[in-house]
């Protein structure tokens, strides 16, 4: 069973999320990854884009370990009927396969659960991640065992999958941000804020977070604004972005 992630094991993120900043090709950002998957008592991981401009698309595999049975998923068509897909676009939060489950669903339904467990994983991690401009897609933590993880555990981990995609993205499209000599220093409440914000938190959830009054995390918002020279959200967070400042929350990793 996959259960509460050590103390050493976080720090071990905390590492990965410093190597990621470094990593220049998608090879490598994957091979790193999927080393701290492993650590953490994951057999693979997947990047899986699924919606563009706001439209769903057909699952696709972006980067990351593609086992051969997701062939066999798309020829059979199971994106019809996975329920992952639907709970995905509808949360937030990350979730396991059996949060899904129904003993009296279909079953075509039950034999694709079936299936994945025997030729791909046991059970599996659904980690949602929303684009700032509607942009979808999830990472996929797979299992050998039974996924059991408190909510501390599950945000460490939506943090460190939302830093695989972001990096992981810019290298496929082959533009790397770089830390800009020039870049803005933000304090680190408007880091934790950006970084929740970029995750699509509403400012109510941030402060929640954070342990502070939703209009804090405003005033923070509002203060990077204006150090990164932005007048909309979105266009802070793609800017963060392009200088390496978008970052993960350590403080709730640590």
């Amino acid at each position: 069973m996959v259960e509460s992630i050590s103390d050493e094991m976080s720090i071990a993120v905390a590492e990965f999320v410093m190597e990621a900043t470094r990593c220049e090709a998608i090879e490598v950002l994957d091979a790193e990854f999927l080393r701290l998957a492993k650590r953490l008592g994951f057999a693979s991981a997947m990047f899986v884009h699924l919606s563009s401009g706001g439209a769903a698309i057909a699952p696709r595999v972006i980067f990351g370990d593609c086992n051969p049975w997701i062939e066999h998923y798309a020829a059979a068509n199971y994106a019809s009927l996975d329920p992952t897909l639907p709970r995905a676009f509808r949360s937030r939060n990350p979730f396991t396969w059996r949060a899904v489950e129904r003993a009296d669903a279909p079953r075509r339904q039950r034999r694709f659960f079936g299936e994945a467990r025997e030729a791909w994983a046991r059970d599996g991690l659904i980690v949602p991640i929303h684009g700032p401009f509607g942009e979808f897609s999830v990472v996929n933590l797979l299992s050998d065992q039974r996924i059991d993880l408190d909510m501390a555990d599950i945000v460490m981990l939506r943090s460190v999958c939302s830093i695989y995609a972001n990096v992981g993205l810019t290298l496929v499209q082959g533009s790397r941000p770089e830390p800009a000599h020039d870049a803005p220093v933000l304090t680190p409440r408007e880091q934790q804020c950006l970084h929740w914000m970029s995750q699509g938190l509403h400012d109510k959830q941030t402060a929640k977070t954070l342990g502070i009054s939703p209009h804090t995390v405003r005033e923070h918002i509002e203060s990077a604004k204006q150090k990164l020279g932005v007048e909309t959200r979105g266009q802070m967070t793609l800017k963060a972005l392009a200088w390496g400042l978008l970052v993960p929350d350590l403080g709730l990793m640590i």
